[in-house]
Order: C-alpha cells, then sequence, then structure tokens
C-alpha cells in the first residue's frame, strides 16, 4: 500500500530549462529595474569607455562570454569597479535575484 501512494506522489523533475524561463519570467520586474539603475548605467559607461563591448555583448549572446567575462575582471580591478559590481550585487540579493 505505501510503495502504491509513493509511486502517486513521486513527480518528474522539472526540465532546467523550463524552470530557467518561468524564473526569468518571474523576475522580469526587479531585472528592468536594476538593468536601469543608476550603477547598472554607470556600469555600462564605464565598460563602454574601454571600447568592445558592443562586440563582446554580441559574443556573449552567441555562447562566447570570454570577452566580456574579461572585460568585467579588468574592470573590477578598480576601486571604481569593484564598488559598482558590489552594490549591483546588493541590489540583486536585495530583490530576490541572487
Amino acid at each position: 500500500m505505501l510503495g502504491v501512494i509513493a509511486v502517486q506522489n513521486k513527480q518528474e523533475p522539472e526540465n532546467p530549462m523550463k524552470r530557467a524561463a518561468r524564473e526569468l519570467n518571474q523576475n522580469r520586474d526587479a531585472i528592468t529595474r536594476m538593468a536601469r539603475s543608476e550603477d547598472a548605467q554607470k556600469l555600462m559607461e564605464l565598460l563602454g569607455e574601454r571600447g568592445g563591448v558592443q562586440q563582446a555583448a554580441k559574443a556573449a549572446a552567441a555562447g562566447d562570454p570570454s570577452q566580456l567575462m574579461a572585460m568585467m575582471n579588468q574592470l573590477m580591478h578598480t576601486k571604481e569597479g569593484a564598488e559598482l559590481v558590489e552594490r549591483i550585487e546588493h541590489q540583486a540579493k536585495k530583490a530576490g535575484l541572487q
């Protein structure tokens, strides 16, 4: 009898892509607010000053984030960049995104 109950309550694991899409949809407003924040805009400005951000973003969207990650790594080694990323991470946690 217990074996029948266990089988009836067993659910298939959710597809990871479906779960990611569902979570993204749930967090869309928070992500939009963060992208429009003063800190995010300043981060984009700093990345833009270094040049190549458009190309790096396109490469990341195509599956190769290495250029964008290298740019972020360089930025993180500056005081201003590290402080910006720290504030953005704090905002993300506060919004429930991490």
